[in-house]
């Protein structure tokens, strides 16, 4: 996010200046780790489990960024809205 005009990443409880030269990586043993939609959207999940079918999935994907970036941007707005809908429809049968 930006904070007084500069890009930033919160880390723990502070906010780090965002480099476009950083990288960050995190394993874990889980099997199947759970995460947000926005996660995926902002970063590279690589899954080392992965199956032929789950590989090809992930490489059209990638193909996709590279040769119609305006598709792939338009999905990454879709799973956000879809994420933002089963929020609220959460919310609403509470």
């Amino acid at each position: 996010f930006k904070k007084q005009g500069q890009m930033v990443l919160r880390f723990m409880d502070q906010d780090v200046p965002w480099s476009k030269k950083f990288s960050f990586f995190i394993t874990t043993k889980l099997p199947n780790p759970h995460y947000m939609p926005e996660i995926f959207i902002k970063t590279t999940i690589v899954n080392f489990t992965v199956t032929p079918k789950g590989l090809e999935d992930q490489l059209l994907v990638e193909v996709c960024k590279l040769e119609r970036a305006d598709l792939e941007e338009k999905n990454d707005e879709l799973i956000l809205q879809i994420a933002a809908d089963q929020q609220k429809l959460a919310d609403i049968e509470k």
